[in-house]
């Protein structure tokens, strides 16, 4: 009888033991632990933006017309130069800082005022002021207008030559697709014509229509 009270309490609290770790190590299982959050960097879906700003570097096809009324086009989107934009978003309405850089050469040669060359410089600071309408979560509309400040001047090596400079009214449209939350894609078509009595060259002008389509790759800063 001695025995079997010995072997009965042996048994008995191996299973109280066993009963006293599986609720410790099922407590610890089920304790709350701080997660280190992943990096949103590329995580795709929606963010406040409603305001912020957004920059980005453009590639182009540019339509140049110039001097007496030449055509010049040039397709290749980085052999001509770049574009940068500066923006500042708030509730569907942007104000934008633009630089375009384009350097284009002609097949014949070009005079004006005397200068003769078939490369042709040309930097443009543009001012605009537009509307950008949302369509889905990730899809937008722009369209608004500006002012576009151009310099211009025949390119070589060793050109010590000074820009000419013109000033011209522009209209832009375009669209907008955020690829994820903090980048997108950002297209624009900007046409711009001279305005012969707000430019330096006055009425025989230089640069006197500019088309370009620019496609720009941004970052947005959300506020």
């Amino acid at each position: 009888m001695l025995c079997c009270c010995m072997i009965l309490a042996g048994v008995s609290y191996a299973q109280e033991s066993s009963s006293k770790d599986f609720k410790v190590k099922g407590k610890q299982s089920y304790e709350s632990r701080e997660a280190t959050p992943e990096p949103d960097f590329f995580v795709t879906g929606t963010t406040a933006r409603s305001q912020g700003f957004y920059f980005g570097v453009g590639f182009r096809r540019v339509r140049l017309t110039v001097a007496d009324d030449v055509l010049i086009l040039n397709s290749d989107g980085t052999a001509n130069g770049v574009g940068f934009n500066l923006t500042y978003l708030w509730e569907e309405q942007m104000v934008e800082f633009e630089r375009q850089v384009t350097i284009v050469e002609h097949s014949k040669s070009l005079t004006h005022q005397g200068k003769t060359g078939q490369r042709l410089e040309v930097v443009q600071n543009n001012l605009w002021y537009s509307l950008s309408p949302k369509i889905n979560r990730d899809f937008y509309l722009h369209y608004g207008g500006g002012v576009q400040f151009s310099k211009i001047r025949f390119a070589a090596t060793g050109n010590d030559e000074t820009f000419v400079d013109e000033t011209a009214l522009a209209l832009e449209a375009g669209a907008s697709y955020f690829l994820t939350s903090n980048f997108l894609l950002f297209y624009r078509f900007s046409a711009g014509q001279q305005v012969p009595f707000l430019s330096a060259s006055g009425s025989n002008g230089f640069l006197k229509q500019s088309q370009l389509h620019t496609i720009y790759l941004s970052y947005f800063f959300p506020l």
